[in-house]
Formats: structure tokens, sequence, C-alpha cells
């Protein structure tokens, strides 16, 4: 086995559409395991709303979210890396977005808050299986009172919105903040130090592993980082052509489980060396 570590990202590459684990996935991954390849998640979504997608996949070891903000042991629950933002830079970017009316949440614990319930809210407890917390005042008051230093901040908004919303943050904030989207509707603000390249390079450390044994996969632009840096960087062919103009190699479709094609082909014994 030449590549000895995927990293896959969950929402729209490890998931269906719906959020289904297919079985040929789990398949896929539960034989890649047995025969001593490591497995990981690396996720921008919040730990407990990405967890218990590995223990029902019956994944062990470290699992990467926020982004990589985030390394948690998922047998223990226990922390084992954190990288946050600042108080006072989280309360600088929440009152800009609250001055413009934009939607934000935030992350404390197991819990994402925002100041007052929407759709959007609703949506994303679906999503992420996760609850949430209305603070019922601006949450960049909140933030400031409680001395809380989140690991990300991450506003909704239409599609038709996010372009602009994108070019105006990183204009303001970009030299500060890694600022990125994961889905069309979802824009995410988190330290500047990370990305999901940075916890690939992490967990291959802890490994063993040079670079040219892993293998990422995913299918948004928050996934770039990490599919330039691996051995071989792989898509789902639900990812945007830009993405995938990207990627070592193009799979198929979340929906079709294009992660277990990628794990069984470069999984295999005699998997070709692609970088």
């Amino acid at each position: 086995m030449y590549y000895k570590l995927i990293c896959s990202d969950l929402d729209d590459t490890l998931l269906t559409s719906d959020g289904r684990v297919l079985p040929e996935v789990k398949d896929a991954v539960h034989k890649y395991v047995q025969n001593g390849g490591k497995f990981a998640i690396v996720t921008g979504r919040m730990t407990a709303g990405a967890i218990p997608v590995a223990r029902m996949m019956d994944i062990h070891g470290e699992i990467a979210t926020y982004q990589g903000a985030h390394i948690t042991d998922i047998d223990s629950g226990r922390l084992l890396f954190s990288e946050t933002i600042p108080t006072a830079d989280a309360v600088r970017v929440g009152r800009y977005l609250e001055e413009r009316g934009i939607y934000y949440q935030t992350y404390i614990g197991d819990y994402f808050y925002t100041a007052v319930a929407t759709d959007y809210t609703r949506l994303y407890g679906r999503l992420s299986f996760a609850d949430f917390v209305e603070t019922k005042y601006p949450l960049s008051r909140y933030l400031e009172e409680n001395a809380v230093c989140p690991p990300k901040l991450l506003i909704m908004q239409s599609p038709d919105r996010i372009p602009g919303t994108l070019v105006d943050l990183r204009e303001k904030f970009g030299k500060e903040f890694l600022i990125n989207t994961s889905k069309p509707f979802i824009i995410e603000i988190v330290p500047l130090s990370v990305n999901k390249a940075f916890a690939v390079r992490r967990l291959a450390e802890r490994y063993g592993l040079s670079v040219q044994e892993v293998v990422c996969v995913g299918d948004s632009e928050n996934d770039l980082p990490m599919i330039e840096f691996a051995g071989v960087g792989a898509v789902v062919n639900n990812a945007s052509d830009e993405v995938k103009s990207h990627a070592d190699f193009v799979a198929k479709s979340n929906d079709e489980g294009g992660l277990a094609q990628v794990v069984d082909f470069f999984g295999s014994l005699d998997a070709p060396y692609v970088r």
C-alpha cells in the first residue's frame, strides 16, 4: 500500500446530498483500514456535528473540525489541538457583520450560537445534527461579555449574495483571517494560521508519513488547501469546475459513492504513484 492515509471532507464528499453515508463508502473505508491504511475526516463542521458521523462509520483515531482549528480524539472526545480567534477580533468582525445586517453564528462547546434564530439557524442545525443557543441580543456583545475565543465565525446568505460578501470581507479582513466557502450559501471565517492542509500535515506527522503517502478528497473551496497539499488531490464530480481544475483525480459524485471509488483505487496495493 503506497497511500497510507486518506483524508476526506464530510459534507457533499463523504456524505450524500441528503446527509447519508452510502454502504459502499462505509465498506470501502473499513476494508482500507483493515488492510493497514489510516482514514481521517477533515471538515469545516463543528466537532459536535462531525464526531457522530465518524462513530456511525466506526472510524477511530483523530478528526479535524472547523477546517483544522480543532483536532479531537474520536473515541474519548478529548481535544488534542485548538486554534481560536481572539475575542477582540471576533467582536470586531461580528460588529461589522451586524452593521450590514448579515446573519452569522459562532461556536462554543457542543452548541452554535446566534443572536436570533432564523431559517438559516434551523437549516444549519438539521445539516450538522447540532443544537443552537440564541443570545437574544447582538452576538458580538455576547462574545465580548463572556470573553469567547471562537474557532470560527460562519455566515449564511442566499447564494447570489455570497460572491459580493466574499469580496468585501476579503478586502476588509483577508490579511487577518482565512475566509472561504464550504457551500454555495456559506462563508466561513477561521484563524489565518488554520486550513485543511495544516490539519492533514499534523495527522501525517503523527502517523510518521510523508505528504506523498497521503490522499485528500473534497468538493469545495475550503478543501483546496488539502487537495493541493496531498500526494494525490481528488475531488468528487459534484465539485465546481474551479475546484476540479486543482485535482489529480475526479471521482464519481458524492451521491454515486465517489469517495468509495477513491478509497478503492488509491487504497489498493497496486495503486499508481501520481506525484
